[in-house]
């Protein structure tokens, strides 16, 4: 009896034993079998990742263009490429003086109204000046709004145009930071040629007509009279720099490129040419311009505008065309390696 109990407990011992040795080995290979698939799905996510990467690096460097961004090319700093600032100043400059002898028939056509206009608003400069000179004192509103809206043809004209650039590449707006770079070319290139009729013209404005030559439509003095001595002496350089007005044709030049750059929108060439005219008004309410020269000075903007926007338009379409033609022939040979197969891609 004792025997038999003795065996039956060491069978259950044994039992238990054994148990617990396929108990823990089934844990154990559990456990084992969890961390080695663990280890396979990382493995295959790294491997995934990283042939995903250099498919993706290999899309890039296959397929990537070169970058167009308008802050990252440095052609706006350069002074070697056609599309940088100064050299398509200098460009502006040779364009505008040969333009006179490149002239066709509607142009012409154009140009000989445009002379014929000035000529008789020479003649009528007088009696349009006796209108003017009473708007201020019998319309308050002139009065006020004159002076302010003159100054747009001026300092704030230009401070408008920083602005408008500041403000369009803190937004990253390309194209406004291009139409106002391109409105500060119209503006030099307008004012400049400005400059030199008025030294050329040497007209006395109204203001200065009133106190010394009290000529009807002013004194034309001629060519270098503001150099003169003996005239200098007596008058102010307000008697020699009337023709044309300088006012107007910096707030046209301005008004032309960004109409003509936002020229979808319709209602942006409106604002922009009503209010270069509302400049114009105010330099005869202001007593310093003839009609005459409001006219000439507005017309001097108005071309010198669409230069710069044609010209900036023709250069950027002729390197663009001629860049992608160049990337379209271009011969690449690649080496291509998958696996353990290896080869090369030739593209032309």
């Amino acid at each position: 009896m004792k025997k038999n109990l003795i065996y039956c407990q060491s069978q259950n011992k044994i039992l238990w034993i054994l148990s617990n040795l396929i108990l823990y080995g089934l844990v154990s290979l559990g456990y084992n079998g969890t961390v080695f698939s663990a280890n396979l799905q990382i493995a295959d996510s790294v491997i995934v990742k990283s042939m995903t990467f250099s498919k993706t690096n290999q899309n890039k460097v296959d397929y990537q263009k070169p970058s167009t961004n308008f802050y990252k090319a440095d052609s706006i700093f350069s002074f070697r490429s056609q599309k940088g600032y100064f050299p398509s100043l200098i460009n502006d400059f040779e364009e505008q003086i040969t333009a006179p002898f490149k002239l066709k028939t509607k142009q012409l056509l154009m140009t000989g109204a445009a002379i014929g206009i000035t000529a008789a608003l020479i003649h009528v400069d007088g009696e349009i000046d006796e209108w003017a000179r009473v708007q201020k004192t019998e319309h308050k509103w002139i009065n006020k709004s004159s002076p302010v809206i003159t100054k747009f043809g001026s300092d704030w004209g230009i401070y408008s145009v920083i602005t408008a650039g500041v403000l369009s590449a803190v937004c990253k707006n390309e194209k406004g930071v291009q139409t106002s770079l391109l409105a500060t070319q119209a503006m030099i290139t307008s004012g400049v040629w400005v400059n030199i009729i008025k030294i050329l013209a040497g007209r006395e404005r109204p203001i200065a007509d009133y106190t010394f030559s009290k000529s009807e439509g002013g004194a034309w003095y001629g060519p270098f009279a503001s150099w003169d001595q003996d005239l200098a002496i007596r008058k102010p350089i307000s008697a020699f720099d009337a023709f044309p007005s300088g006012h107007t044709a910096t707030a046209f030049s301005i008004a032309t490129v960004f109409a003509t750059q936002y020229k979808d929108r319709k209602a942006i060439p409106i604002i922009c040419y009503s209010a270069a005219t509302l400049v114009g008004i105010s330099r005869l309410t202001e007593h310093q311009h003839w009609a005459s020269d409001v006219f000439v000075g507005g017309i001097m903007g108005y071309i010198c505008g669409k230069q710069v926007v044609n010209h900036y338009n023709k250069t950027h379409q002729n390197l663009d065309n001629s860049l992608s033609s160049k990337s379209k022939n271009k011969t690449e040979l690649t080496f291509i390696q998958e696996g353990n197969q290896v080869g090369f891609s030739l593209k032309w």
